[in-house]
């Protein structure tokens, strides 16, 4: 079977993981081995300008229509402000070129997103793609346990037949087991790992906002914090784990409230690449942890799937609605609030104490999605010759 897969594929490990997940769990349901066309949708931005650029246009549609299955996603492709989209997204497919598409498209896990902001005129645009997509028959649209499906309600809240035609799924890195590799550079003793992230500063960070702090507030007590964890736990260290080029300026600035004395033997920061081959290894580091802090949305997806205690550090709502709709609520933690480092302590300490809990929850997460999965599954095998 020949798969057109539509994602990203560079510039950020959480995004690999994904991928992986879910070949991995789409081949297991099918029982095929497919051979993968990898189109990288960052090509077609607006802002890129180089000789792979691609469009979704007629030139699209022939390489689709030559294909058995065509994947777009996992990613979050559907954030309703690009004005100058078809669809207000990143996915600007007109309903005309999309209708020519013969072959049977999975959308899979594609994230809701509307708080960076949408228009009407934009809102509807989506709206008009969504349910050309839900009427077309040979497409399958499904959206990921974030709160997509929350903030399509909270975005058309008279449009039921839109929520009815959009299947829920786990995210692909729920199924990422990853690869057990040789880290010979990690001293002995117990890691803790952390990623932080400072994009779109002004949003996870909103200080003045209901007992909010700033960003650097939050790097002035988290620092406070790891050391004081670093102090009692002698034989304990931090690995600070990069996803996308930016985590690398976020931890070069953190370093810089830490101790120096530290920095140069309990800190560790964790390779920045892109690839498939660096997801591996970098999430063969997580899997050298007790315990993850993180704010990226695939540090908590992978953790969880590899059964390792994850700590969501919230600083956007995603991660929020990703824990509500799993159960977890309880391991959650806002980084963006005064009453941070106190939460925090009570979560570690919980999670701690407990670790067989911890464990017992992600297996029972586990197979619930396993049999989530493998419906939306079985109904792309009915679309298939």
């Amino acid at each position: 079977m020949k798969v057109l897969h539509v994602a990203s594929f560079t510039g950020n490990i959480g995004d690999n993981a994904n991928h992986s997940g879910m070949r991995s769990r789409l081949e297991s349901v099918l029982d095929v081995k497919p051979t993968y066309t990898e189109l990288e949708i960052r090509y077609c931005y607006r802002i890129y300008t180089g000789e792979h650029r691609w469009a979704f246009d007629e030139h699209f549609v022939a390489l689709a229509n030559e294909h058995d299955l065509v994947i777009v996603g996992g990613g979050n492709f559907f954030e309703p402000w690009l004005d100058e989209s078809a669809t207000a997204t990143t996915i600007n497919i007109t309903n005309e070129h999309l209708q020519s598409i013969a072959t049977p498209i999975m959308f899979y896990g594609v994230g809701f997103d509307i708080h960076k902001g949408c228009t009407p005129a934009n809102l509807a645009k989506f709206s008009s793609f969504l349910a050309q997509c839900i009427r077309q028959p040979n497409v399958l649209i499904s959206f990921r346990n974030d709160g997509s499906l929350k903030n399509l309600k909270l975005a058309y809240p008279d449009r039921s037949d839109l929520w009815a035609g959009v299947d829920i799924v786990p995210d692909g890195g729920f199924f990422y087991k990853g690869k057990s590799e040789s880290a010979s550079y990690l001293p002995e003793g117990r890691f803790w790992g952390v990623n932080i992230a400072s994009d779109m500063e002004a949003l996870r960070f909103p200080a003045g906002v209901d007992g909010g702090i700033t960003w650097k507030e939050f790097l002035t007590q988290y620092a406070r914090f790891l050391e004081s964890s670093l102090a009692a736990n002698p034989d304990l260290r931090i690995i600070l784990f990069p996803h996308i080029f930016r985590d690398v300026l976020s931890i070069g600035e953190f370093m810089t409230y830490l101790d120096d004395r530290l920095c140069r033997d309990r800190i560790i920061v964790a390779p920045f690449a892109c690839g498939w081959r660096a997801c591996d290894h970098i999430f063969s580091l997580y899997q050298r942890c007790e315990l993850v802090m993180g704010m990226r949305f695939h540090t908590n997806v992978c953790s969880i799937a590899m059964n390792i205690p994850a700590i969501p550090l919230i600083s956007y709502p995603k991660l929020w609605d990703l824990y509500e709709e799993i159960g977890l609520l309880e391991r959650a933690v806002y980084a963006n609030r005064d009453s941070f480092v106190n939460d925090l302590t009570k979560v570690i300490t919980a999670v701690v104490r407990s670790p067989g809990d911890v464990v017992s929850k992600n297996n029972e997460i586990s197979k619930g999605f396993n049999r989530l999965s493998a419906e939306f599954f079985f109904k792309v095998k009915d679309l298939l010759p």
